[in-house]
């Protein structure tokens, strides 16, 4: 009985010790003493301190060089979780999953080798499995040169101590997840397009007869038949007529609506673009966007302005409570907006605009050659190194790196009133325009590469969010015939003091006063709030159960999947 309870003392004693273990750096890990009751196999400490990946050779030292998946619930938990690896939009045989699911069905008659080898193929792809599912499997850094969104640090070790030293997978893998509602939306959309059928039809719509209204056209009853595998259409057309009636004009609105597209109910070349995907194309799609997410950051601050480039549009969100919502123009093929994250440090308003490198040789210089006048049709002033102006008529191309281009402040300046700026390495800002009639357009992708707002003061004001600075200051402030009218008045306070002068001593002789022409200066607000820019690329998500695409106007989806599944 004596021994029984000493028996029980040890027990409870190791017990104890191995719920100090902690979660910290591997090197702090707790040596506990597994010599009692220890089933775990050891390794030889040669082959552990030969291998490539210090993290993992450290891991097995902090275990004494013994196996640490001799739980089978451990073992179980994680092979479950990379089964369903294409949930998140990965493949499980990016962890090896057959392979360490042979060996668990053989686990009990595997030798002792057979099983170290296992235990360092689970811990290698569950770290894996981690960085994938924390910060993607894809560095966009190695893609792309226009993206800025730091890296996310991942723990990976960390992570793993903490599931096997306190059994926390479950939260500790779910954890590594992004929590955004987007993502988690994506999943569901996922799920819903992988137990849609496979299409009953075949071909794609095209454009080579005009689609009119109450009008026959060979392409409308595989334009039904789309609109109805979408749900788009919710009466089924059993006879599927040519005709573009009413009934299949508010089935394409309701396509357009949910693509982004003018809701016409009139296919045209986008409308056509987006009815040709296919159910596993629009798979892909949602498997690249679940990457993308990856990538961001899980939290995007408190106060922020959240631009997703493919949809033209911009949020400004304080409070977890969106406060405005804008349109916008963003960079053309050729001058792509970039993906990055900042923090707004000042307003301009009235800005003057010193022309970038890239808009004088491939738009200006061109111009230039054959025309002098290109410079003043454009509404610039040449500046030389000491900022004096320079005629255009002496303006040579070999010279031309030697000059600024600048436009003054004023509504019709390429920047418009306004522009709104944030340290990045791509010299970029949002601003307003002098082509406010842009934002009509469906398809927006038009600028140099700045994002361009539709409602530009009201978005100095919710940033500004300062009694000085009130929408109607603002709107004063970029306005020359604001300041006009202050002249005049002024004008008309000195002529009454002179009428006056003149009254009491007709003699009086006063001097002309010359008046200037009132000009726009150029203000800079600096911006007291922390808030922060997420210009981001996503085209799809799920909204109220209703699946919602965006026209991928940088090619960036398909590279995404490719890179990811081969």
């Amino acid at each position: 009985m004596k021994k029984l309870g000493i028996g029980i003392f040890l027990l409870l004693t190791l017990v104890s010790c191995k719920k100090e273990i902690r979660h910290g750096q591997p090197e702090e890990a707790s040596l506990v003493n597994f010599s009692f009751f220890d089933s775990r196999i050891s390794i030889d400490s040669v082959k552990i301190n030969s291998l490539k990946d210090t993290k993992i050779k450290d891991f097995y030292i902090q275990y004494q060089y013994k196996t640490v998946w001799d739980n089978s619930s451990y073992r179980d938990f994680m092979l479950n979780e990379i089964s369903k690896a294409e949930d998140e939009g990965l493949e499980p045989e990016d962890y090896l999953y057959s392979t360490l699911k042979n060996y668990e069905e053989k686990f009990s008659d595997l030798e002792d080798s057979i099983k170290i080898k296992y235990d360092l193929l689970l811990t290698e792809n569950t770290l894996r499995y981690i960085n994938h599912i924390s910060k993607g499997k894809l560095n966009p850094y190695k893609i792309y040169n226009n993206y800025d969104v730091p890296e996310k640090k991942v723990e990976d070790i960390k992570i793993l101590y903490d599931c096997i030293d306190n059994n926390n997978f479950s939260s500790a893998i779910e954890n590594c997840k992004p929590n955004h509602i987007i993502y988690q939306k994506l999943k569901k959309a996922l799920k819903t397009l992988r137990t849609m059928p496979q299409e009953s039809f075949t071909g794609v719509v095209d454009l080579t007869e005009k689609f009119k209204k109450n009008k026959k056209n060979k392409n409308i009853p595989l334009i039904k038949k789309k609109l109805m595998y979408w749900g788009d259409m919710e009466q089924k057309d059993s006879i599927l007529t040519t005709v573009l009636d009413e009934n299949t004009q508010e089935a394409l609105k309701k396509f357009q609506k949910r693509h982004g597209l003018f809701p016409d109910g009139v296919p045209g070349r986008s409308t056509l673009d987006a009815l040709n995907y296919t159910r596993n194309m629009r798979i892909e799609q949602v498997i690249a966007n679940l990457e993308r997410w990856r990538w961001y950051k899980n939290s995007f601050g408190n106060h922020y302005l959240l631009i997703n480039i493919p949809d033209y549009k911009i949020v400004a969100i304080k409070d977890e409570d969106t406060i405005q919502t804008q349109r916008i123009v963003v960079g053309k093929d050729t001058r792509k907006t970039p993906i990055l994250e900042s923090k707004v440090s000042n307003i301009n308003l009235n800005p003057n605009w010193t022309v970038p490198p890239t808009i004088l040789n491939e738009d200006i210089f061109p111009e230039a050659i054959k025309n002098r006048s290109e410079f003043q049709k454009r509404g610039l002033v040449i500046l030389d190194r000491k900022k004096q102006e320079v005629s255009p008529w002496r303006w040579k191309l070999e010279d031309a790196k030697k000059y600024s281009y600048v436009q003054k402040p004023g509504r019709n300046n390429s920047l418009g009133s306004m522009k709104i700026n944030f340290p990045n390495k791509f010299s970029v800002y949002l601003h307003d325009t002098n082509h406010r009639d842009y934002f009509v357009y469906t398809y927006r992708s038009l600028s140099s590469g700045c994002v361009r707002l539709e409602k530009p003061m009201e978005m100095a004001e919710h940033i500004l969010n300062d009694t000085i600075w009130s929408l109607q200051k603002i709107i004063d402030t970029t306005d020359i015939k604001y300041y006009r009218k202050l002249q005049e008045k002024k004008k008309q306070e000195y002529n009454k003091k002179i009428a006056k002068l003149k009254a009491k001593n007709p003699e009086i002789e006063i001097p002309e006063k010359k008046w200037t022409d009132p000009e726009l200066k150029t203000i800079v607000v600096n911006v007291k709030d922390e808030i922060f820019i997420h210009q981001l690329y996503w085209t799809a998500w799920e909204d109220d159960g209703v699946l919602k695409f965006r026209e991928d106007i940088y090619c960036y989806d398909h590279e995404i999947y490719s890179k990811l599944r081969y």
